[in-house]
């Protein structure tokens, strides 16, 4: 009874230690919704991650500010006024990030998703996690020292083939790309649209960090949770307002054009 006793003290806090492991991974992100072929605007983006959640981030100007991929603990909330956004120089071109970023946090206990979309106002989508279904593919490749498998899948509106690695057997990705056996390392749809790549990772993490979601610096009263269908809704919306408005300036103006944005233009999700 007293081994027993012994072996417990000895093992838990071995057990308690690996189930607390921590990684951040940097991605490069070329947003290119407009022509596809990664030509777009290139962001840094980053997830961090343990057994239990995930968030991911991107277009925030503290990872863009940064001249490297840096390792550090970044849920600390910002003192920016909330609703300025910063164009920041990267590559020669021009890049619209704020300090929160567009965002995804995941919790794996509650099979939930909150993310938040730039552009879109004071607006915050809660949401089960949808079910990707992944096809599994034969080919494998490196990147790094990692063995990473080939997995498609249609996904609200885009075609999608991901990287994982079995090597770090967690279901995480970059964005909304969770479910596999192995983390997901490079991302990208049918037409280069929208690609994710690797960068670095450090896993696991020496220091502990905070892992939670970051809200704008304004009064709850003024954040409105929606529901993905009401978010697409939202979305849809937000498109005719502009085209009526560009129909009002043609009035004004006869030579000007008015034309109407297409949703797989302007956003990563299009369907349900």
């Amino acid at each position: 009874m007293k081994f027993q006793f012994f072996y417990l003290l000895v093992l838990l806090p071995l057990m308690l230690n690996a189930q607390e492991k921590q990684g951040i991974v940097n991605y490069g992100y070329i947003r290119s919704l407009f022509y596809g072929q990664k030509q777009g605007e290139e962001y840094k983006a980053q997830l961090t991650f343990d057994s239990k959640r995930s968030y991911f981030v991107t277009q925030k100007d503290s990872l863009e500010k940064s001249a490297e991929p840096q390792i550090e603990p970044i849920f600390t909330e910002g003192n920016e006024d909330q609703g300025v956004s910063s164009s920041i120089n990267v590559r020669g071109g021009r890049q619209i990030v704020n300090y929160v970023g567009n965002q995804v946090y995941f919790d794996r206990e509650k099979d939930t998703l909150w993310s938040y979309v730039m552009g879109m106002g004071n607006i915050y989508i809660k949401e089960k996690k949808p079910t990707i279904n992944w096809k599994f593919e034969k080919e494998t490749k490196k990147i790094g020292k990692y063995t990473c498998h080939k997995a498609t899948a249609t996904f609200r509106g885009r075609d999608y083939t991901v990287w994982y690695t079995k090597e770090i057997p967690i279901p995480y990705g970059p964005w909304k790309l969770n479910g596999l056996p192995g983390l997901v390392l490079e991302a990208y749809d049918s037409e280069y649209k929208i690609y994710f790549y690797f960068k670095n990772i450090e896993y696991p993490l020496k220091e502990p960090i905070k892992i939670d979601f970051i809200k704008q610096d304004v009064e709850e009263r003024f954040t409105q949770w929606f529901r993905y269908d009401t978010y697409l809704k939202h979305a849809n919306n937000l498109i005719e307002q502009k085209y009526e408005r560009s129909l009002l300036i043609a009035k004004e103006l006869p030579k000007y054009i008015p034309t109407k944005q297409k949703m797989e233009n302007l956003y990563l999700e299009t369907t349900e």
